[in-house]
């Protein structure tokens, strides 16, 4: 048959773009026959020569690309043939039968920490390139890290990395943040005077100019105060000040008029003699020069005159204001001195009114907590009873239920009621959740027996028969519990201090008939009964 009926077809640019496999995966033991001639690695789509040499297509492809070339296999073995040992383009063919083998071998990833475990094939299209222990420069800062890392290395580590500023918006590099907030123009300031927050930099100077607080030279430090001041106290700086300014002033005019006669002109007198000897050689010469030096002369001497004259009106006119400023000086001192006096006379003033106030606003809460106290003890009294019968009204059931699950208010305490004028002193004590073995299933209720001012004269323990209910507002069905006292529990014995532990029933109804339907609440409240036995009081 015609050998160019056996010509392969271009290899792939799967085929063409990588040398071999590195021989660090292969999971079993290495042959000859499995690596390329040309990389010496694990053979890749191989082709075989006329020689009879396998190389991957990349490497064959590359060493064919700039013309036909030696076979270096066949030289190494020493046997190279003119005939068959040239490589060039279309001398080799696709050696499936030791693809088919290579791609069937063992093979493991050579990254660290990598478990991967498989076939040539599968690594190749699963796990080479992709896996996520494998170590990659950093395309920017060149730094080696892992792929799985490179999310996170571009968005936090790398110095190299673009921000946006949160501010501007503008991209800056990561390594330049500082000297971008240097000069960001929505970097957000702090004003040092009204102490402002998040002024962004390009309205900073706008919000100083116009800002009350913000401290600023003294007029008056050109003259020599050094203070700076927040603008909304200039004016009382200069009030309190004026003294001060006024004599800085002072010293500053003198100083002026010191500096004024100094340029007062010293030589005149010596000008003076300088006419005369002019005029004496004129006597001895008149040539037309000396005439014109004397002319010169005379009209200097003139000139420093007039300057005189100003300098001593100048100085008149200064020494006058220098008086009128003594005289304010010392009339503003008066009126300070007169202002000072009157202020601490204000003083003393507001601090004995500010005493009468705080004396007055103690009075008035003494007096308020006792309006309190008689207020709630008139309620409690309006709410007593004397027969031992007593009914207690409870609004807002459905809140003070609601506080109760929450834990907020899970007791209540009714008023107290008594079985005569000067007989047991008791109230009522209701879990709307229950309490103990009745907890978030039942309505609890409790009999306590409390410290009364009678306790002396009754007998003790309290032995009374004792009947709550749950008064149906239909009247048809009352929800009824009745005990008699266990004599020989502290609950009834004569109080010691305030109550003694609430006894009854933890019980009383069950939750689910106050959920369901029903005629114990009626406009969000419920009414409860206690009937206390008064047989043999």
């Amino acid at each position: 048959p015609a050998r160019a009926s056996l010509r392969p077809s271009p290899p792939s640019s799967m085929e063409s773009n990588k040398p071999g496999f590195p021989k660090k995966i292969l999971g079993n033991k290495l042959e000859d026959k499995h690596l390329c001639n040309c990389c010496h690695n694990i053979l890749r789509r191989p082709v075989q020569a006329q020689c009879g040499h396998r190389f991957c297509s990349y490497c064959f492809n590359r060493t064919v690309s700039n013309g036909p070339q030696k076979c270096n296999a066949c030289i190494k073995e020493d046997i190279f043939e003119e005939s068959t040992s040239i490589l060039k383009q279309g001398c080799a063919f696709p050696d499936n039968a030791v693809r088919r083998e290579v791609e069937s071998l063992s093979a493991v990833c050579v990254n660290e920490n990598c478990i991967w475990k498989g076939s040539i094939k599968e690594y190749e299209q699963t796990h080479e390139g992709k896996c996520e222990y494998m170590v990659i420069p950093c395309p920017s800062c060149k730094e080696r890290i892992r792929f799985n890392e490179q999310e996170r290395h571009n968005e936090r580590e790398c110095p190299e990395r673009t921000l946006n500023c949160k501010y501007c918006k503008e991209p800056f590099h990561f390594k330049n943040i500082k000297a971008h907030d240097e000069i960001c123009p929505k970097y957000p300031m702090i004003c040092e005077g009204c102490a402002k927050k998040k002024i962004p930099r390009e309205k900073y100077v706008d919000h100083i100019k116009f800002c009350s607080k913000f401290r600023t030279p003294c007029r008056f430090h050109v003259v020599g105060c050094d203070m700076s001041v927040e603008k909304e106290k200039i004016h009382d700086h200069e009030r309190a000040y004026a003294y001060e300014h006024l004599n800085l002033l002072l010293h500053y005019i003198m100083g002026m008029k010191v500096s004024m006669e100094g340029l007062q002109p010293q030589g005149l007198e010596v000008a003076g003699h300088k006419l005369l000897e002019l005029q004496q050689s004129l006597k001895d010469s008149v040539g037309a020069a000396l005439e014109l030096q004397l002319h010169n002369e005379k009209t200097k001497v003139a000139e420093l005159g007039r300057r005189c004259t100003e300098l001593e009106v100048k100085s008149g006119t200064f020494e006058n204001v220098v008086c009128v400023l003594n005289r304010e000086v010392e009339r503003f001192a008066t009126t300070l001195e007169a202002s000072n006096r009157q202020h601490k006379l204000d003083q003393d003033k507001i601090e004995a009114l500010s005493n009468k106030v705080r004396q007055l606003e103690r009075t008035v809460g003494l007096k308020d907590l006792t309006v309190a106290e008689m207020e709630g003890r008139l309620r409690e009294m309006s709410a007593t009873t004397f027969d031992g019968v007593f009914i207690w009204r409870i609004s807002d059931f459905a809140k003070k239920r609601q506080d109760a699950i929450a834990g907020r208010a899970p007791a209540m305490f009714s008023p107290a009621f008594y079985t005569s004028k000067y007989g047991y002193k008791m109230c009522l004590r209701i879990y709307l959740n229950g309490d103990g073995t009745g907890r978030g299933s039942h309505l609890s209720l409790f009999f306590v027996v409390m410290r009364g001012l009678s306790d002396a004269l009754l007998k003790w323990p309290f032995n009374q028969k004792v009947t709550l209910m749950l008064l149906d507002q239909s009247n048809r069905e009352h929800i009824i519990d009745a005990f008699r006292p266990d004599v020989t529990s502290s609950s009834f014995q004569r109080p010691v201090s305030e109550m003694n532990i609430a006894s009854g029933c933890p019980l009383f109804c069950p939750l689910s008939k106050l959920d369901a339907k029903n005629s114990y609440i009626r406009d969000d409240t419920i009414f409860i009964k206690a009937i206390v036995d008064l047989t043999g009081l």
